[in-house]
């Protein structure tokens, strides 16, 4: 996943979790800012450091992220999106 496709992913999630934030490609990967002011950052993970796929970055703490499931609920987690009454997208198929 390229770092602009990564934005747009992160900018989706945060627009369903309805969450202000301006996401941003940056230098060695995608940044914003969480409601509180926090920055976050994702990077790609280094080859070496598979099957880690992504950093989650804050100030003093980096936290692993093997899937695009587990960055979105760590990102989730980090914005304040997961608290109060559970914000989720449901997905589905057709009955018939």
């Amino acid at each position: 996943m390229t770092p602009p496709e990564l934005r747009d992913l992160l900018a989706d999630a945060l627009a369903l979790w309805q969450v202000p934030a301006r996401v941003r490609v940056a230098a060695g990967g995608v940044a914003l800012a969480a409601p509180d002011g926090t920055p976050l950052t994702v990077r790609a993970a280094a080859a070496e450091d598979r099957p880690i796929r992504w950093w989650l970055e804050r100030p003093g703490q980096r936290r692993p992220c093997t899937s695009v499931l587990g960055l979105l609920r760590g990102l989730r987690n980090a914005v304040g999106a997961g608290e109060g009454e559970a914000r989720r997208a449901r997905v589905a198929l057709p009955e018939g």
